[in-house]
């Protein structure tokens, strides 16, 4: 029962912080560790576990978009595909999917066993705190969704790839590439989350061998418990973080990620 707890407990954490722009893999490297929860829960399997969890809560809040966007591209299919706003952003969608990709399927397994080092986690989280503090300070916040061109789906796409490190933020510096092409927040935002949806889906599946084969032996339960509360914590996380940044700065993030990279460094030089 209390591994039962501890599940719904990361779960929820993986909802926040996969969304949020604060790094969910280096809240889950750290809280197992802090904690001492130790075995299936601190294991890079329920890792992906938990991503399948808020894939498919970020495919359950943008149903309806996906399904008028890919509509739009297939009927525009022989025709121009660029002459529709869903239609091209399906195609920067796609564009953007590739550098991840690229990355995800070259250097899958030296990421995980080279990046999980928690004074690198904590220094990812403090360098691109700046970096997402800069982009929100100097970005121009003027291109919306349907202004989106080649470049700024490569770059986002680009930045993307990065995040594969623990500590960086796969949404924060999505959120901080797009920030830096001119996007405004809520763009940056919707653009980074639209383009999560390959990006993890790609991720859960370079990994279902070893989900199935964890899941099997006893811890079934725990994962499905973890993969629910991701699912819906990370769904009301994306409705939360579209409607505040209208009228909000990244500011609060950007802090959080500070303390978060000193507490942790404290930590682990203590431990």
């Amino acid at each position: 029962m209390e591994q039962i707890f501890q599940s719904v407990i990361l779960g929820v954490v993986q909802g926040l912080t996969e969304f949020l722009p604060i790094s969910s893999s280096g809240h889950l490297i750290f809280l197992p560790a802090i904690f001492d929860w130790r075995g299936t829960l601190d294991s890079l399997e329920f890792d992906v576990a938990l991503h399948v969890g808020t894939t498919i809560g970020v495919i359950w809040f943008f149903w309806n978009d996906w399904l008028r966007i890919i509509r739009s591209f297939l009927s525009n299919i022989g025709k121009n595909v660029t002459g529709e706003a869903d239609s091209k952003l399906f195609l920067m969608i796609l564009v953007g999917s590739i550098p991840a990709a690229v990355v995800g399927l070259g250097f899958k397994d030296f990421i995980e066993e080279n990046t999980r080092e928690p004074l690198l986690v904590a220094a990812a989280l403090f360098i691109f705190a700046l970096v997402l503090w800069l982009a929100d300070q100097i970005g121009s916040k003027k291109k919306e969704l349907n202004n989106i061109g080649w470049f700024d789906a490569i770059a986002v796409g680009i930045a993307q790839s990065v995040s594969l490190i623990p500590g960086v933020s796969r949404s924060g510096i999505t959120i901080s590439a797009g920030l830096l092409s001119g996007m405004s927040r809520v763009a940056a935002a919707r653009f980074s989350f639209l383009l999560s949806t390959p990006a993890i889906v790609g991720a859960a599946i370079l990994s279902i061998k070893d989900l199935l084969g964890s899941s099997s032996d006893g811890n079934f339960t725990i994962f499905v418990v973890g993969v629910v509360s991701a699912a819906i914590v990370g769904w009301l996380t994306i409705k939360f973080l579209l409607k505040f940044v209208i009228t909000n700065s990244f500011n609060i993030f950007v802090w959080y990620r500070i303390v978060l990279a000193i507490f942790l460094t404290l930590f682990t030089l203590n431990n």
